[in-house]
């Protein structure tokens, strides 16, 4: 019973609705729309002729006040394709579902470029709206209610139930209306589709347009670049138009998505008609010349009115404009193909299609023609087909263009290396002919160069080596005049060194590679300053030396460069002063960066001066200033300064007037070093020194830091017959002078700066503990003040300098502890008969004789006495006449 009783009220429910349905039916009649069916919709139905539509009415114009106006109108194409119009269309359908579930569908309104479209969902006595949803490209994308690239409204019926609706389309775009209700997944299908095919479509063209650009950059031709551009340019116009360019490069939309395909349009048009003069060359023609130049012109002025202007007028006159150039192009392109121009004929083919589609879609757009064919979106994969091939046979036609070109280039290339190859080798062939000439004039040059330097080596060293033997004699001799024999050798050293370079330098040897080391600064400044008094007193001059602050005891520096430069500096000075004054001032500056230090020299003299017009080329090579006419020289010596001041990194300057005197101020970047890094071969050498002193029997005590020094001290004292004791700083010295039973020294030796306790310290308590023992110091400082309690050298009994020389050593020590000069028990040569080495020997030995090389006949008769020990009489007699400077007795004594 109870179920007879719900058959019985559903079937009354039914009937109800199909009798609401039918009088919805009949009102729909009445006004002339149809109503649609949702439940019968599976995939896609366009609707048109289910559609009523009125233009004209204001846009603000009420929703319930346009649904109630009488003179609405059945939808044609003409209708939806109307063109440009500042009118808001308006149109009405009604939807119902006759199905017993809810159905949704999904309506949707083409184009992409429409930009304001607004859904009215109205009850179906037509009362006020339920609903309204805005979309269009001025609407952002995420304000959608489904994201598409063309507005979509969602539409959801319960079963039986139906619905007014009414769209308002405002666009200041081409009107261009195609509304469709969409089974929501059949949508999302073909919407994949779609997307799926242009990926292809506009992916192929970007890799022709990087291909372009690549191979126009790598070419440097301007078509291909041109080329690129015009495909970059098409493709934004494709995006744009289709609404790619909304849904994936502006979602927010606005102005901008409005303005863009028409403005996109006038440019690439405007870069087609550039790129067609630069393959085509149809400029040659003054009347296509100008027309393309006009063209052109008014193109991008109207893009420029599209996107800055009234949109809506600029982009009808643009439309108009770019369809009279495309006609234009036609008949200027089938010009060149019977004129034969290069690619019109390619141009034509591959732009066929493009164009008629193009001319289509213009004159649909502008509502000049039916739609007919040219359905929406799918009209566009056809231009892009055409396009595609367009494109492909431009850029590959190019290709094979420049291809040809290059070919064409490196044939005539080869050609002209060809021809230039038989001049080149009848060139060579004479040039080698004069070069085998030259070379034998140069070889013979060369000989007669070397010649020369083995002759002038010759002549210079000779007498250098007899002066440094004889000095070596002075400072054996042990008399007052030891200390005028050392700087005899220093000078005969420096000017020795200086002839070797020159030497080295005429040979083309690199004698000027800088040679860092570490040296004792004191030292080297103090044998300079004594070469420069030297200087200074062969003109009358005063020479004075002054140190400003401290100096590092040890820096790493090229010692013999300095010396060089300082030298030649010192040398000028001297020159041309007379009865002046010279001096010599150095002091060390903190350095910057890597530098650690650097080394100010500043020569002044009150001489002659050199004059301001001459002061900019006196560093030159062969440059002397009037004053120097009467000086001897070649003006060399400025120019070998700053070169080595330059590869020292240093830096020179000069401040002088005519008249006046001149300062020189040098300045050398120079690194601090630890005294234990001075290699041995640094202590001054002294050729064959001889053994002044007789230490056996006396104990000296060496205080040092330096195990090299201490072992150095160890061996020399040694060799004397010293007994001596080696500690490594003065706290043990001080420590074993108050060791009870020590065994007093004769002697006491100490370095100054050293850890723990100085020399200052070392010298109070040798005072308080070994009063009356000597103490000596060895400093790498000169006599100046150390000690802040008031020890200054002067407390010591003897001072000497590092380097140390073993000479000085030797008359310190003697000195200090009076001892009387060792002598030799050297025979009469009566007494003894003389055993005579072989007749070689004496044969060197006349030689040497001959050249008064004192230094090599020293190093004789060690010879002899080593190879012939028998002979050990000759050579004890040979080696006192040595010693006295009588090469005429030694040349008798050889001759017995």
């Amino acid at each position: 019973m109870r179920a007879a009783i719900f058959r019985f009220l559903y079937l009354l429910a039914f009937l109800s609705s199909l009798a609401g349905v039918g009088a919805a039916l009949a009102a729909d009649a009445q006004s002339g729309v149809a109503p649609v069916d949702i439940a019968g919709v599976s995939g896609m139905l366009a609707l048109r002729s289910q559609l009523a539509v009125l233009e004209g009415p204001s846009a603000r114009q009420d929703v319930q006040a346009v649904m109630a106006r009488s003179d609405w109108q059945i939808v044609t194409d003409r209708r939806l394709n109307g063109g440009y119009s500042s009118a808001a269309v308006w149109l009405r359908g009604a939807l119902f579902n006759s199905s017993e579930v809810t159905v949704t569908r999904w309506l949707a309104v083409g184009s992409t470029r429409l930009e304001r479209v607004t859904y009215f969902r109205l009850p179906a006595d037509r009362g006020k709206a339920q609903e309204v949803i805005y979309s269009g490209n001025a609407v952002p994308l995420d304000q959608r209610p489904e994201v598409s690239h063309i507005p979509l409204f969602p539409v959801t019926l319960a079963p039986g139930e139906r619905i007014d609706f009414a769209l308002k389309i405002q666009t200041r775009s081409a009107l261009d209306v195609n509304i469709a209700l969409w089974e929501p997944s059949v949508f999302r299908q073909d919407e994949g589709r779609e997307l799926a095919a242009q990926a292809i479509l506009i992916g192929l063209p970007v890799l022709l347009a990087l291909y372009a650009l690549i191979q126009g950059v790598v070419w440097r031709d301007r078509g291909f670049l041109l080329l690129a551009v015009w495909i970059g340019f098409a493709l934004a116009y494709i995006c744009s138009f289709q609404g790619y360019l909304y849904r994936y490069a502006i979602p927010d939309g606005g102005e901008l998505l409005v303005r863009a395909p028409s403005t996109i349009a006038g440019i690439t048009s405007a870069i087609y008609a550039v790129m067609t003069l630069e393959f085509v060359g149809i400029q040659r023609v003054r009347f296509w010349k100008w027309t393309y130049r006009v063209m052109i012109a008014t193109m991008l002025a109207l893009s420029a009115w599209t996107a800055l202007g009234d949109y809506r007028a600029a982009a009808q006159v643009s439309n108009m404009v770019i369809g009279i150039f495309y006609l234009f192009w036609i008949a200027s392109m089938l010009y060149a193909w019977r004129r034969r121009m290069p690619n019109a004929l390619l141009f034509l083919v591959s732009f066929a299609l493009v164009w008629l589609m193009m001319c289509g879609k213009l004159l649909e757009l502008n509502g000049i023609v039916e739609r007919a064919w040219l359905a929406g979106w799918k009209m566009s994969w056809l231009f892009q087909l055409g396009l595609l091939p367009m494109m492909t046979l431009i850029v590959f036609g190019r290709s094979l263009e420049i291809y040809r070109k290059h070919m064409q280039m490196q044939q005539a290339l080869l050609d002209t290396q060809a021809q230039e190859q038989v001049q080149l080798e009848k060139a060579v062939t004479e040039r080698t002919k004069e070069l085998r000439e030259a070379l034998i004039s140069a070889d013979e040059a060369n000989h007669a160069k070397t010649d020369f330097l083995a002759r002038i080596s010759h002549d210079l060293r000779t007498p250098l080596t007899s002066i440094l033997g004889f000095s070596d004699m002075v400072q054996a001799s042990g008399s007052e005049n030891a200390g005028h024999g050392r700087i005899i050798r220093r000078s005969a050293m420096h000017m020795l060194n200086m002839v070797n370079d020159l030497i080295d330098y005429a040979r083309g040897d690199n004698a000027d590679t800088v040679q860092k080391a570490p040296v004792y600064v004191h030292a080297l400044i103090n044998t300079i300053a004594q070469e420069g008094a030297e200087l200074a007193r062969r003109k009358n001059n005063r020479f004075a030396f002054r140190v400003v602050g401290a100096l590092p005891p040890v820096l790493q520096l090229d010692a013999k460069r300095l010396h060089r430069i300082l030298g030649n500096l010192l040398d000028n000075a001297a020159k041309y002063t007379s009865d002046g004054n010279i001096e010599l001032q150095v002091e060390c500056l903190p350095g910057t960066g890597d530098m650690a230090a650097v080394l100010e020299f500043r020569i002044k003299d009150s001489g002659c001066g050199i004059a301001p017009e001459h002061q900019a080329r006196i560093f030159e090579p062969f440059e002397r200033a009037d004053a120097a006419r009467s000086e001897p020289g070649i003006g060399l010596g400025l120019a070998i300064v700053r070169q080595w001041t330059m590869r020292m990194d240093g830096s020179i300057d000069i401040d002088s007037a005519a008249g006046v005197g001149t300062l020189i101020t040098l300045r050398l970047p120079a690194e601090t070093a630890a005294e234990e890094n001075i290699a041995r071969h640094h202590v001054l050498d002294t050729t064959e020194v001889l053994s002044l002193i007789d230490g056996s029997g006396r104990l000296v005590w060496v205080v040092e830091d330096s195990a090299e020094i201490r072992q150095l001290l160890m061996d020399q004292l040694s060799s004397l017959g010293f007994t001596v004791e080696l500690m490594a700083d003065g706290v043990a010295a001080i420590e074993r002078m108050q060791a009870p039973d020590v065994r007093w020294p004769d002697l006491l030796m100490t370095d100054y700066l050293m850890p723990g306790a100085d020399g200052g310290e070392v010298l109070r308590a040798a005072r308080q503990y070994l009063p009356g023992v000597p103490v000596m110091l060895l400093s790498a400082t000169p006599k100046s003040s150390h000690d802040t309690e008031g020890n200054t050298q002067q407390d010591f009994d003897a001072s000497l300098l590092k380097p140390i020389d073993l000479l000085e050593l030797q008359e310190a020590l003697g000195r200090l502890l009076k001892l009387d000069e060792l002598r030799r028990a050297e025979p009469e040569p009566d007494d003894v008969p003389l055993l005579l080495p072989p007749e070689k020997a004496l044969r060197t030995a006349h030689q040497w004789i001959d050249l008064g090389a004192i230094s090599d006949l020293l190093d004789w008769a060690e010879a002899v006495r080593r190879d012939y020990p028998e002979c050990e009489a000759f050579y004890l007699r040979a080696r006192q006449l040595i010693g006295q400077g009588n090469l005429a007795g030694l040349g008798q004594l050889c001759r017995q």
